[in-house]
């Protein structure tokens, strides 16, 4: 199994021709995570240092090359493909990035660049509608009512993209009028500054209740395009995939489904300082202890402090349910696994057991360990959180925090 990659039209989708690329660095995650994450962020999916040989690019003038490889016009779609669709016809080939053509470094060998995700793009567009943004003064407002968290991200991404003049990108906004319990009602063409689509996605997702989102392309069924899907959890369920039965992975030092395991540690935090809203001796301020271990008899650790800041909390019920959040999340020893999977290893019959695109970062993910050192035998259930490789078939899975097994 291999990876291919096709140059296609940004804006259509359309496939204009395949091309080799030998070298390129890849990373996908479904939110900003680790030991001292406050916000989740949204998904990411890049792909960057593509290195092309200018004798893999099928042209034969200068002119035809900078027409194939446009930044301003052409992406790059990355599939994993099976050893079944390159030499019988059968099996599928799973499209796992999508992205624009970023600012090129040629050298006279080759080419550099990286690609630009649905989220980096989205960078560049506002929420404004065309026309609403005027010479004078300009107060038109966008408002979303009675919708769900990924139904106004739809919306969103609809008036940054096929709503404006020329924005159309092959993006499936998938929740287009999804009703739910949620608005939105200040975004006001005046403050155009802080209205780049991006950041008003990652907003939604930061929010209390907030779900994943990310997007995943697909070839259509005429065979002739790739668009990219918009995904997002739902209001009830807020995690992508939650429906989908955990991903089984083993460790041995005898061997398993994946090697190379590092665990990586930080200690607990036992008292938070933490302050609101207001100035000087009017600052609003908590503080949250979980002491247990420290007044304990039996061996207890170096006490550890920490502060919490947040300018935007006025009341004190307020501020103090912020911090007891967070001390939720740090108030252990935490650990955090990652691993390295090989996509081409195969079962008993042949199969692949994990192939690229058989999974995704935000899957629920049962890990049995045997014989690791620091460990305990047995399952660790956790949350795949990203995943990295090159053009290799191996990549590097990094799981969600977790509680430590020795406090």
């Amino acid at each position: 199994m291999s990876w291919r990659h096709w140059i296609c039209d940004a804006r259509t989708g359309q496939i204009i021709a395949p091309i080799d690329i030998p070298s390129f660095s890849w990373q996908m995650g479904i939110s900003d995570f680790g030991f001292a994450t406050t916000d989740k962020g949204p998904g990411k999916t890049d792909e960057s240092s593509l290195t092309i040989p200018w004798t893999a690019i099928p042209a034969s003038t200068a002119a035809e090359r900078n027409a194939l490889l446009d930044s301003q016009r052409r992406a790059i779609v990355t599939e994993w493909v099976t050893d079944m669709d390159n030499n019988s016809g059968y099996g599928t080939a799973t499209p796992i990035f999508w992205g624009k053509i970023g600012a090129r470094e040629d050298g006279f060998l080759d080419t550099t660049f990286s690609l630009e995700s649905p989220m980096t793009i989205l960078a560049d567009r506002y929420a404004v509608r065309d026309g609403a943004f005027q010479d004078g003064h300009s107060d038109d407002v966008i408002s979303f009512e009675s919708m769900s968290y990924r139904g106004i991200c739809s919306e969103l991404g609809r008036i940054a993209t096929s709503a404006k003049q020329g924005g159309a990108l092959p993006f499936d906004w998938s929740y287009l009028g999804e009703a739910g319990a949620h608005q939105r009602t200040n975004y006001q063409a005046w403050n155009v500054q802080n209205l780049a689509v991006s950041n008003l996605l990652s907003n939604i997702t930061n929010c209390q209740g907030g779900p994943d989102i990310t997007f995943r392309p697909y070839r259509t069924q005429d065979g002739r395009h790739f668009r990219v899907r918009f995904l997002a959890g739902s209001d009830a369920d807020v995690f992508l995939d939650a429906d989908r039965l955990p991903i089984s992975f083993t460790y041995s030092p005898q061997g398993g489904d994946v090697e190379d395991i590092h665990v990586a540690y930080q200690d607990g935090y036992h008292r938070w300082y933490a302050t609101g809203a207001g100035t000087d001796e009017s600052t609003v301020t908590a503080c949250v202890e979980h002491m247990d271990l420290i007044n304990s008899a039996n061996d207890p650790p170096v006490l550890r402090e920490t502060v919490y800041g947040d300018t935007d909390t006025e009341g004190l019920d307020l501020l103090r349910s912020h911090v007891q959040g967070v001390a939720t999340q740090s108030g252990t020893k935490l650990m955090q696994i990652t691993g390295v999977v090989d996509f081409n290893d195969a079962d008993n019959n042949g199969h692949p057991k994990h192939p690229a695109g058989s999974y995704w970062p935000g899957e629920s993910v049962d890990l049995y360990l045997n014989g690791f050192p620091s460990l305990p035998d047995g399952m660790y259930h956790l949350r795949l959180m990203e995943m990295s490789g090159d053009q290799s078939d191996k990549a590097t899975l990094k799981f969600d925090v977790a509680p430590a097994p020795f406090q």
